[in-house]
């Protein structure tokens, strides 16, 4: 019987889900078969066109030769300031939420409203004064100062203050004994909360990845553009780009952050689980 119960209940919930699971899939579907097709096809009924008449791969040669834009270039600037901002976002928002979770020192309370004003307060506002602080470090048109400003987040900060308070303070004490240093207790405590470093760095790689507002304030010249900004260039009018290459273009961007789920969607799914039972 509950054999049978399993059985009902799963079918129930594919069937609640697939209207969600169809409103996903064929838009990433009519993306990629989209890569196929020829300009005239993209123009026709869909239920005549979903898919390409004939698999040719001219679009994405073109894209992939640097026909339309430099995409190997783009690429690489993309994943060496997505990654390098992941990397900082989680070693600072780290050792920020570690000190409030476990000190006590003048303005603590101040600085933690200003971390959760960072969250609801729309990045855009920040426009001009980031614009003048990349500059005024000299770091405008460079990859360092696109990656920068995203490096610390209000968000980082109060997520790691909850991750790091739910750990006993037993460890913490057992190594003071030792007489370790608080960095080197620091460094200790860090592989117990390895799920929740891993899923936030996870989560602020994909942000960073498709972030288009600081790479247009920063970037000027064409070979240090970034994917979202080359994407938006492929989809400008004027360039007159081919359909099956913007199809091709968005389907790489996607590639990504769609494998970085898939690796660690499980640590992801465990650190979350961990924090709403708690």
């Amino acid at each position: 019987m509950s054999t049978q119960r399993k059985n009902r209940r799963g079918v129930l919930s594919l069937l609640l889900l697939s209207p969600f699971l169809m409103a996903v899939l064929v838009p990433f579907l009519w993306m990629v078969l989209g890569m196929f097709k020829t300009n005239a096809e993209f123009f026709q009924p869909l239920a005549k066109a979903f898919f390409p008449a004939n698999y040719d791969w001219k679009n994405v040669a073109d894209l992939l030769g640097g026909e339309w834009v430099a995409f190997w270039n783009v690429f690489g600037n993309s994943l060496g300031v997505s990654l390098g901002q992941a990397l900082g976002a989680v070693a600072l928002s780290a050792a920020a939420g570690y000190a409030f979770a476990r000190f006590t020192f003048s303005g603590k309370r101040l600085l933690f409203v200003l971390a959760v004003a960072l969250i609801l307060v729309p990045r855009q506002l920040f426009a001009v004064p980031l614009f003048s602080w990349v500059n005024a470090l000299g770091l405008s048109d460079s990859l360092l100062g696109v990656m920068l400003p995203g490096v610390v987040t209000g968000l980082g900060v109060i997520y790691f203050t909850q991750v790091f308070r739910q750990i006993p303070g037993e460890y913490f004490q057992a190594a003071r004994v030792c007489g370790a240093t608080e960095m080197r207790v620091f460094l200790t405590v860090l592989p117990l909360v390895w799920p929740a470093l891993l899923s936030y760095g996870m989560i602020h790689f994909i942000l960073a990845w498709h972030e288009h507002l600081v790479p247009m304030l920063v970037l000027t010249s064409e070979t240090k553009q970034t994917l979202p900004l080359a994407l938006a260039k492929l989809y400008d009018v004027s360039q007159r780009t081919p359909q099956g290459v913007q199809m091709a273009a968005s389907t790489f961007a996607v590639i990504p952050t769609a494998v970085l789920f898939a690796l660690c969607h499980r640590k992801f799914k465990s650190s979350l689980s961990e924090m709403l039972a708690h």
